[in-house]
């Protein structure tokens, strides 16, 4: 995909800037050293070629495609080591042989734009690769070095050991120049990722600390809010007397389901700071699934429950179905999720469609539990109350988890309906 031209020139000026905070100091030195290698190749193509085509009678063609082989072994080995190398070698040997015939006063068999090359390559390899690409392209210069006279000179260069030492020990201090950096480069690039971790957890600290005072705030705000309530509804048929015996139930039920909400606030209180000794109390399982719809239900709202278990009949309407043995037919696990589901279901059924009619279908073959809730449309145009549009997303993250499924959407009659398919066996269980 294309970026816009002020894109990618604000991109570049990232890049060059001196802006520690901008881009990678790693990124950064590489850009650099493209263009610093392929200036310093271009200067020695632009003086090596006529030095060498005049200065020691070597034919321009010639003299042109060896010097651009030899000049671009730094630029390839910025990206390809092995083409670094292998064009650095083929050009400095040709190099050699066709300025073999040059006067004694020309450096030979390292004419200087030549070793310049070699030079740059060598610190190239050190610098951008491991240390032994940069000692093969050494060692290849000293064989060079010694095999070049012996093979194509007959004393007729007396300066060629000297030019040949001038070579093996300026490539050899520009290698180990490049290796210093190199590792000067590693160690500035492990600080850099030292410090955008150190920041990464400073933040993460930060958040934790956020979180504890919001949960320090929660507990301030709502367990007063919730205390007084619970304390209004369990006294109410001291404070007022003659209450007929509907309105004391309705009383307690409020009286209960406080106190519940305040039981899981503080739960959640002690999961949000962290502590060991968070509360213990049991979490709420399939079979709890009853008492919450009769709870719901003392709301004046309609629900229908219906319950299967494999190995069991239906129960339908009241509410009151009983698992073929002891305790939950589901691992608790299941049942803690499949109660939050109808949970969120009948909280959203409640604030979205008021006066609406619900279902509760609870459904377990031995292989998955089916859980679904529906509801009609509502008989009323109320307003919504608002929430926090948090609910489903969190239950499509307990399903996920679990490995199962969550669907929702409207019905037919325009009426909703919510329906999770939790496994109830271990898809993949561990060999005893």
């Amino acid at each position: 995909m294309d970026h816009p031209p002020q894109t990618r020139r604000r991109r570049l000026r990232s890049l060059t800037r001196l802006d520690v905070s901008a881009v990678s100091i790693a990124r950064r030195e590489v850009v650099w050293l493209w263009s610093l290698v392929s200036i310093a190749a271009v200067t020695l193509v632009a003086v090596g070629w006529p030095v060498t085509a005049s200065g020691y009678g070597t034919h321009p063609a010639a003299a042109m495609a060896f010097t651009l082989v030899n000049c671009a072994a730094a630029i390839l080995a910025m990206r390809w080591p092995w083409a670094g190398l292998s064009a650095s070698i083929a050009g400095s040997a040709a190099l050699t042989v066709v300025t073999a015939g040059a006067a004694p006063e020309w450096p030979w068999p390292w004419p200087v734009t030549v070793l310049l090359a070699h030079c740059l390559t060598v610190f190239v390899l050190a610098l951008r690769h491991s240390w032994y690409w940069a000692s093969s392209l050494w060692l290849a210069g000293a064989m060079l070095t010694v095999l070049a006279p012996a093979a194509l000179s007959d004393g007729g260069h007396p300066a060629a050991f000297a030019n040949g030492v001038v070579l093996v020990s300026l490539s050899g201090g520009f290698a180990l120049f490049g290796v210093l950096v190199r590792l000067w480069s590693l160690s500035v690039l492990r600080m850099e990722q030292a410090e955008r971790l150190s920041a990464t957890e400073t933040g993460r600290r930060r958040e934790l600390e956020e979180r504890n005072r919001i949960a320090r705030e929660l507990h301030d705000v709502v367990a007063h809010s919730m205390s007084v309530i619970t304390v209004q509804a369990s006294t109410a048929r001291y404070r007022l007397p003659g209450l007929d015996e509907a309105v004391q139930r309705e009383f307690e039920e409020i009286a209960a389901s406080s106190r519940r909400a305040l039981g899981e606030m503080r739960g959640l209180l002690g999961i949000l700071r962290g502590h060991d000794d968070a509360p213990t109390a049991p979490l709420p399982t399939l079979s709890d699934v009853t008492g919450l719809i009769e709870s719901t239900r003392a709301s004046g709202v309609t629900i229908t429950y219906r319950e299967a278990h494999a190995g069991a009949g239906d129960a339908d309407g009241a509410g009151d179905a009983e698992s073929t043995a002891e305790g939950d037919p589901v691992p608790e696990v299941v049942g803690l999720t499949a109660f939050r589901v109808v949970q969120e279901a009948l909280s959203n059924a409640l604030r979205h469609a008021p006066g609406s009619a619900i279902t509760v279908t609870v459904t377990d073959d031995g292989h998955v539990l089916r859980v679904a809730v529906s509801n009609t449309p509502p008989d009323r145009d109320d307003e919504p109350t608002p929430g926090a549009r948090l609910g489903l997303a969190g239950i499509r993250e307990r399903v996920t988890a679990l490995g199962g499924t969550v669907s929702a959407g409207p019905t037919l009659d325009g009426g909703f309906q919510l329906t999770a398919i939790l496994p109830v066996e271990d898809p993949d269980p561990i060999p005893a």
